[in-house]
């Protein structure tokens, strides 16, 4: 009964004139045929929305969605036997597309064409600017089709928005930073990429408070013992509010992951011990909290 009133109201409005509401995409930012040597578009614009979206990336949805994803534009040209396929990400802000970026950009090699932040390859450029992630892919055409994919996200990068602050990144300090290693998240899914507090969302960042977190190579990290040699991973995270930021390292003390081992816990600090015989000491002040983790020796 409600599956044919349903196909009914449907029928009554297809008949009436009434359209149904559909995603209309980012294709104002897409290249004009010819505007990259004589390519052309070769299919139909496709648009994905956050509902669709698990079946067109396969396993790496959920890292979009949880930063705030809108929706993707698909579009792909021709030039004979060349092909390539752009893929235009639309973020809800400059920092979801600059954390998505830094996931996955690998080693940045960049092309002396482009201003943005980037990395260009034989198969592939990946860019960001404002609130979108660009992926150009050399979908077919070999490697002398590889000079073309710069153009192409150039093309699409000059149509796009000036590009915003992420002051996320400003969490991080500068000093003893690892070049590339810088890394942004929302909630469980990038923060599993970089370590194992817990299950869930242990941080309670909720996909609204931006972390951030960097490898570093410092002597000495402060609240540790001064000698430490080798390197450690700094995570950090501003929240609305100081109760805000004590709740979630109460979190984290209450549903620790069980290979670590707490040592000690109090209201503003956490020091835990991995099964590799690490430390790890989680501590609030303010609004602030900061994670250190993979230290070699406990802190002071």
């Amino acid at each position: 009964m409600r599956q044919g009133v349903v196909i009914a109201v449907a029928m009554v409005m297809l008949a009436s004139g009434v359209a149904f509401a559909q995603p209309k995409g980012d294709g104002a930012l897409m290249p004009p045929d010819g505007a990259v040597g004589a390519f052309r578009k070769s299919a139909p614009m496709k648009v994905f929305t956050s509902a669709d979206l698990y079946g067109y990336i396969d396993g790496g949805a959920e890292a979009f969605l949880e930063f705030g994803f809108e929706q993707l534009t698909v579009q792909k040209y021709r030039d004979g036997a060349s092909e390539i396929s752009i893929e235009l990400y639309r973020m809800s802000d400059a920092t979801a597309a600059r954390g998505i970026y830094l996931a996955r950009c690998g080693k940045e090699t960049p092309d002396p064409s482009l201003k943005e932040r980037h990395t260009a390859g034989r198969h592939q450029v990946l860019l960001q600017r404002d609130r979108y992630y660009l992926l150009v892919n050399n979908t077919a055409g070999g490697a002398a089709n590889a000079a073309n994919l710069p153009k192409a996200a150039q093309a699409v990068a000059s149509r796009m928005p000036a590009d915003g602050p992420v002051t996320a990144l400003s969490l991080l300090p500068r000093p003893g930073l690892i070049a590339g290693s810088a890394r942004l998240f929302r909630g469980p899914v990038g923060l599993q990429a970089i370590y194992t507090l817990g299950e869930g969302d242990i941080l309670q960042l909720d996909g609204k408070v931006t972390a951030a977190a960097g490898d570093y190579t410092s002597q000495t990290s402060p609240g540790v013992v001064s000698g430490v040699a080798s390197g450690y991973t700094l995570i950090v995270a501003e929240y609305p509010t100081p109760a805000a930021a004590a709740a979630a390292l109460a979190n984290v003390s209450a549903r620790l992951d069980s290979y670590l081992k707490a040592r000690s816990a109090t209201a503003a600090r956490l020091v835990f011990e991995d099964y590799e015989k690490k430390f790890g000491v989680v501590t609030v002040t303010g609004r602030r909290l900061e994670a250190r983790i993979h230290l070699t020796r406990p802190p002071a």
